[in-house]
């Protein structure tokens, strides 16, 4: 397990440095093997394809740190802070890779994200009030719109902060509970 892992990192690491030189499409599979000195075979016993090989390098230079099981609207805007100046350490790979394909980013962060805007919404729900399927068309428009903002701000060469970007959508979260609140006090007071 953790030699795979080593070697998933290896190619990961491989696909990163030839990513200075080259753009993304132009990277073939026998460029990055040849990089690591491994072989095709090791390669595809690891990886189906080159894609599947950029989401797993996605995930290790920023996207794993949306992942963690503890994630709450409490702590998220550290792990989104620490993914941000993630992805800004590695900001040729993203741009190259966003500029060539931005579908395969926003696929994975939407995935992630949308289930962590379905956890913020069952926080800030203590009265019951949104059904499964409005929590899941507000969690998948929240994380689509902040996939955007993600590849915006990837595509523009990381003009703004980490500490910008991840304090903006903080407060947006902060202003979707509150004016949530607000919209169920008016609701209830309208009722009685």
């Amino acid at each position: 397990m953790i030699e795979g892992k080593k070697t998933k990192d290896k190619l990961a690491q491989a696909l990163l440095t030839l990513i200075e030189k080259k753009d993304f499409a132009k990277i073939s599979i026998s460029d990055i093997t040849q990089a690591t000195g491994l072989n095709r075979q090791t390669f595809y016993y690891h990886f189906k394809d080159k894609e599947d090989l950029l989401h797993y390098s996605y995930f290790v230079t920023g996207l794993n740190y949306l992942q963690a099981d503890d994630l709450s609207l409490d702590n998220w805007e550290e792990a989104v802070l620490k993914m941000l100046r993630t992805m800004e350490k590695y900001q040729t790979f993203y741009f190259k890779t966003v500029t060539s394909d931005s579908e395969v980013l926003v696929r994975e962060f939407t995935a992630l994200t949308q289930g962590l805007f379905v956890r913020l919404f069952e926080d800030v729900d203590h009265e019951a009030q949104l059904s499964a399927a409005d929590k899941d068309f507000y969690s998948r428009f929240l994380a689509y719109g902040c996939g955007g903002i993600l590849v915006d701000w990837l595509l523009k060469k990381v003009q703004a902060t980490p500490m910008e970007i991840a304090a903006q959508l903080f407060r947006f979260a902060k202003d979707i509970e509150f004016f949530a609140y607000r919209l169920y006090q008016s609701e209830t007071e309208k009722s009685d």
